[in-house]
């Protein structure tokens, strides 16, 4: 499930205008032939399928579902749950910690990607996929894994977007990225969060 305004298509930091996440065109092609691709964002649903049209990648989508306006997260065990998915065989790709987690289950994990105004490469979130499933069938448990080995990052544990990241590690798999653990009192349980 990716997000759309600043993640699929973030916006260009000198001009101010939509454009589309480098690599959609190699990578996005490539993911539609293992996983069912959606997109989620706060806009409309009509202006996200515009947009995402005009960009060139609504071929790649199975579904837009706009209107995602919740306090903290998105729906997205409910967005599973109409499409039959399973929440721990899911990913959600979002570029905020506090909009772009799950707000209705702890069973998914979160790719944050394009923090710090460093936008990545399409391919960098193929690539951490392909990592996750190198561990486990299930990503939150390939995630565990992958705390196992990695060095904790105690200077990332503390207060952020409204709530708390409560473990840190980092990584290191030809990229280095972080693993947290993120917990909000709007929240039911912690929430799994990797940082590329």
């Amino acid at each position: 499930m990716w997000d759309m305004a600043g993640t699929l298509i973030p916006f260009d930091p000198v001009t101010g205008k939509p454009q589309v996440l480098p690599g959609c065109g190699d990578f996005l092609p490539e993911l539609n032939r293992r996983f069912r691709q959606v997109v989620t964002t706060g806009d409309g649903t009509a202006s996200a399928r515009a947009l995402l049209d005009s960009c060139g990648l609504l071929p790649y989508l199975e579904g837009v579902f706009g209107d995602l306006g919740h306090p903290v997260g998105k729906p997205y065990g409910e967005i599973l749950d109409g499409l039959g998915g399973d929440p721990t065989a899911s990913l959600a790709v979002g570029d905020r910690l506090r909009n772009d987690i799950p707000a209705d289950t702890p069973d998914l994990v979160t790719v944050l990607i394009n923090q710090h105004g460093d936008m990545i490469n399409a391919g960098m979130v193929a690539y951490m996929i392909h990592i996750l499933g190198k561990h486990a069938g299930h990503y939150p448990q390939a995630f565990r894994l992958m705390t196992a080995n990695a060095a904790p990052d105690p200077a990332a544990v503390g207060d952020t977007a409204g709530g708390r990241i409560t473990g840190a590690w980092k990584r290191n798999d030809g990229f280095e990225y972080s693993l947290w653990t993120f917990e909000h009192s709007a929240l039911a349980g912690e929430r799994l969060v990797i940082v590329i």
